[in-house]
């Protein structure tokens, strides 16, 4: 368990591979730090802290055991603009900014789709909307980049543009849910982390690359059309396996045998070997993973957050009762 200080709530945005520190908005009052925890939260130190009169602030965040990525919003908007920060775990000092929102000939934000930044041993991966220099630019028209970034260089490299979700790691390869055509699914389309395009094994090719689709580069998860219905397929498996099926299912994380989900009443986890699920949450709350470990919160009884830190290597597997 994550243990909170007198008075705080503990938000956690991103967890080490390892499950030994994590990072997570101290939410007191309007000023909102961005901290790295450790030794369940007894040991901190605050990366950045944001003043923003409880507009916007803090967005989300991946950490691959050296390397935050984070971002803030200027307000609380769902077309809000952005920055993008890195930070260096191992150097310390102050995030260095690597990337913000663009903006159409009025000043506005460029739409795009809703920004997920993802770390890998070294590099970033992010989506964003493409300002073609005219007004109130409509999302259907607004293209898009896949951006990936080397974070010990500060070098930025645009592999692919067109109409796609947020990109994320899948092992050492860069992923994308693309629509090819109006009104048709969308695909997973990969790049190495060297941004050369690589084809993907057949059982990922016919999937529909929904937005919510994730991978630790072996075991992989997406959902079928309208968000409902959850998939698995890792190497070796002849084809996918269907995990849930029900109601509307969003924010899908693997680590490992287990995969987590949310849906609108609460959050839950598949063991692959049992082939069972459970729920980890009383009602909502949501989780982050990278590597083998997850961190879970969700809304206590007196509103602050309640957070645990798991590795999927150090459970027993879960199996349905007989």
């Amino acid at each position: 368990m994550l243990q909170a200080e007198q008075g705080e709530s503990l938000n956690p945005l991103a967890v080490a591979p390892d499950g030994s520190s994590v990072m997570a908005a101290s939410q007191r009052d309007d000023r909102v730090p961005l901290v790295w925890l450790r030794d369940q939260g007894r040991k901190r130190t605050t990366i950045y802290t944001d003043d923003n009169d409880g507009k916007g602030g803090l967005g989300l965040a991946d950490f691959d055991g050296r390397w935050l990525v984070f971002n803030t919003l200027d307000s609380n908007d769902v077309a809000s603009k952005w920055k993008l920060f890195a930070w260096d775990s191992q150097a310390g000092g102050a995030p260095k900014s690597i990337a913000k929102t663009q903006a159409d000939a009025n000043g506005n934000a460029v739409p795009g789709p809703f920004l997920i930044p993802w770390v890998s041993n070294g590099k970033a991966t992010w989506v964003q909307g493409v300002s073609d220099g005219t007004k109130n630019q409509k999302l259907t028209d607004v293209q898009r980049q896949v951006h990936l970034y080397d974070l010990a260089s500060a070098t930025d490299e645009i592999v692919h543009t067109g109409h796609m979700a947020p990109s994320f790691f899948a092992g050492d390869t860069v992923v994308w849910p693309e629509a090819f055509a109006i009104d048709t699914p969308t695909k997973l389309t990969a790049v190495t982390a060297q941004g050369t395009p690589v084809s993907l094994p057949a059982a990922l090719a016919a999937a529909d690359g929904s937005p919510a689709s994730a991978s630790d580069g072996t075991t992989w998860a997406w959902t079928g059309v309208g968000n409902k219905n959850l998939y698995a397929w890792r190497a070796g498996w002849p084809t996918p396996v269907m995990v849930h099926e029900g109601a509307p299912i969003d924010w899908v994380h693997v680590a490992g045998d287990v995969i987590t989900w949310t849906d609108s009443t609460a959050t839950w986890a598949a063991d692959l070997r049992g082939r069972a699920y459970t729920q980890m949450t009383p009602q909502y709350g949501g989780t982050s993973s990278h590597g083998t470990a997850v961190v879970v919160s969700y809304p206590g009884p007196d509103r602050r957050s309640v957070s645990y830190v798991f590795t999927s290597a150090g459970l027993a597997p879960l199996a349905c009762p007989q």
